[in-house]
């Protein structure tokens, strides 16, 4: 599904930008438990990013993979030339008036369209936004050489520029005075999730907590990409339960479809509806 997905939650608007579905072995994704029996051999990875339109702010989270980046290494991911910003455009988004940028946590895909190739260099795709990501996480991808290049392209152009912001997700920071990030450690030891409550309404943005809907009902699935299982497997369970208290919709970084949801409590665990 490409087209864009709109949503509303209370007072705001939430709008999936579309940018790339990528299948992916299901045995690889998740190596170290067994699988139901009728779980497909090939599942669908989305990439994408959600904006939120409150009454007074636009915001994006996560910035998927961006066109036209060296991933000799992520081959998926390799010189992309994608309509991620055609899709951004005809949601009726301009850069120009994004007021924050929030990433859930630093991997490739939910950095890559911080910035664009314009006048031959990397340069912030939204110029007048605050972008934040997690402290912690930048400064250990600012010692590791394996991250330079992915720093050159889609951060420090930030640095440069004076737009990017750190925080702390265990202070909980809110931000356009509806959105509160939560610390969500086990994806990477910085990964956040985001709140939004709007008019008694919630919806809960779940970054990598998850890649597919299965996981809603098999939480202890631990895919290859979490740096510490354990405690990712208690941040899915945590994110499930608070779903569910709260009604929220779950919006997705990974899941394909429309890539959100509700999560409803089925016995001891839990079911998944896309909306």
């Amino acid at each position: 599904m490409t087209d864009v997905q709109r949503f509303t939650v209370g007072q705001c608007e939430v709008i999936k930008i579309p940018e790339i579905d990528v299948p992916f072995p299901a045995a690889t994704l998740w190596p170290h438990s067994p699988l139901p029996a009728d779980t497909p051999e090939q599942i669908t990875l989305s990439v994408h990013s959600w904006v939120v339109r409150t009454p007074q702010h636009t915001l994006v989270i996560d910035t998927a993979n961006g066109n036209g980046r060296e991933r000799p290494h992520a081959p998926m991911f390799h010189q992309l030339n994608t309509d991620w910003l055609r899709h951004l455009q005809d949601a009726g988004v301009d850069p120009h008036r994004v007021d924050w940028v929030l990433m859930t946590h630093l991997h490739g895909d939910h950095i890559g369209w911080n910035t664009h190739w314009v006048n031959g260099q990397w340069q912030p795709l939204f110029p007048r936004a605050r972008y934040v990501c997690p402290e912690k996480g930048l400064a250990r991808w600012q010692r590791d050489p394996t991250r330079q290049a992915m720093m050159a392209d889609s951060l420090t152009p930030l640095i440069d520029a004076g737009l990017l912001e750190t925080m702390h997700p265990e202070q909980q920071p809110v931000f356009a005075d509806l959105l509160r990030v939560v610390p969500t450690p086990g994806h990477t030891p910085d990964h956040t999730a985001i709140i939004l409550h709007s008019a008694g309404e919630y919806a809960l943005f779940t970054g990598d907590l998850m890649h597919n809907a299965l996981q809603v009902s098999q939480p202890q699935l631990a895919s290859c990409f979490c740096e510490d299982a354990e405690q990712a497997e208690a941040q899915r369970r945590w994110a499930l339960n608070w779903a569910a208290d709260h009604q929220a919709l779950w919006c997705s970084a990974h899941f394909a479809g429309s890539s959100a949801g509700r999560v409803t409590r089925a016995g001891d665990g839990f079911t998944w509806q896309y909306c």
